[in-house]
């Protein structure tokens, strides 16, 4: 496991946890990284849960996203619902711009959790 990315388990439901909050760029890509190894390992599309409270977004944050997203994507690794924590208006314009693939926007944690079940079971 990470130090940045860990698998959670809210009502029975495993959910890959990134943690982003108030990190700086380098962390930022470190997490990312996380991330897409515990992906390429799952490949089977599980719920993600990142949270950005209080990230450095720069160009180069913004940059690694797509890079990461595109690869696993260029590498047949499925995508499942994701949900981010904690992004400004600002913030989620930008991301809008660069995901190819539904998010959701929560307040907190725990209303993202709640979310990603929710769009877990409608999978069964």
């Amino acid at each position: 496991m990470g130090k940045y990315a860990r698998w959670i388990t809210h009502k029975g439901k495993r959910i890959l946890f990134v943690n982003g909050a108030g990190l700086r760029e380098a962390e930022y890509i470190a997490a990312l990284e996380e991330m897409r190894q515990e992906l390429r390992r799952d490949r089977t599309g599980p719920p993600v849960l990142i949270d950005l409270s209080q990230w450095e977004m720069t160009a180069v944050a913004i940059n690694k996203a797509k890079e990461v997203s595109s690869s696993l994507k260029s590498e047949g690794v499925p995508f499942g619902p994701n949900a981010l924590v904690g992004m400004s208006g600002l913030q989620k314009s930008v991301a809008d711009l660069s995901v190819k693939h539904k998010v959701y926007y929560a307040v907190t944690v725990d209303e993202a959790k709640e979310w990603l079940v929710m769009q877990d079971t409608k999978h069964l």
